[in-house]
């Protein structure tokens, strides 16, 4: 059958993400299924987007309705957090930095290409979680460990210089798309990139407005919800 593989125009999509964005979070599970489900007619890219940067950096505890947002997320999607975060919050020291976390999945991304997906689940995974803080790089050799990656690779990779330019790069792209926030996925159809998703995305509502993308149909704009 290998030779039909080839016949399928797989569509490109990007995700744009942020570690810290609560409902990306929400949206990962609806994102990863979609992804599983439809792994031979898409080509994913993940962006990290640069949600706390600048002047928006700073510890979680100076952050106003952290748990509460966390709530929200849980009730409108029924993804939990972890006794983890919950301490960290309440904890209160941990800066929150979006630089940081783009560094670390372009770190982790730079060993797994492929992996895109996954080295952002598990970066979010860590702190909504876990509630361990990005700077630390133990916590990202572990993270590469439970994605079955090279822990001191990954080490070195995080604090290359080459992590920290590709963040960057990925900021001042995430500019230049049309997207009004995360998360975001963008589908590149026949009429250029449509929205899909949002709080109560499931893998088949979001495969349903692929198809329609794919096949050049408008999309209601109640369907990117």
């Amino acid at each position: 059958m290998c030779h039909n593989q080839h016949m399928i125009q797989k569509t490109k999509l990007t995700y744009v993400t942020d570690t810290y964005c609560i409902w990306c979070w929400g949206f990962g599970e609806a994102l990863r299924g979609f992804a599983d489900a439809n792994a031979d007619q898409i080509e994913l890219e993940v962006l990290p987007g640069g949600l706390l940067v600048g002047e928006r950096v700073q510890a979680v505890g100076q952050k106003e309705g952290v748990l509460e947002s966390a709530q929200r997320m849980t009730e409108m999607t029924g993804v939990a957090t972890g006794e983890g975060f919950r301490d960290a919050v309440q904890e209160g020291s941990t800066v929150l930095d979006s630089g940081v976390a783009a560094r670390a999945f372009w770190a982790l991304h730079s060993l797994a290409p492929e992996h895109g997906l996954d080295i952002a689940h598990a970066l979010q995974h860590a702190w909504y979680e876990d509630g361990q803080d990005l700077h630390d790089t133990a916590v990202i050799s572990q993270v590469a460990r439970d994605l079955g990656l090279d822990p001191e690779a990954a080490a070195q990779a995080y604090a290359a210089p080459e992590s920290e330019a590709q963040a960057q790069a990925g900021f001042e792209r995430r500019k230049e798309l049309d997207v009004p926030g995360y998360p975001s996925l963008l589908v590149y159809g026949p009429n250029g990139p449509q929205r899909i998703g949002g709080a109560k995305a499931t893998p088949e509502k979001l495969t349903a407005a692929f198809q329609k993308i794919r096949s050049g149909e408008a999309l209601p704009t109640d369907d990117a919800e």
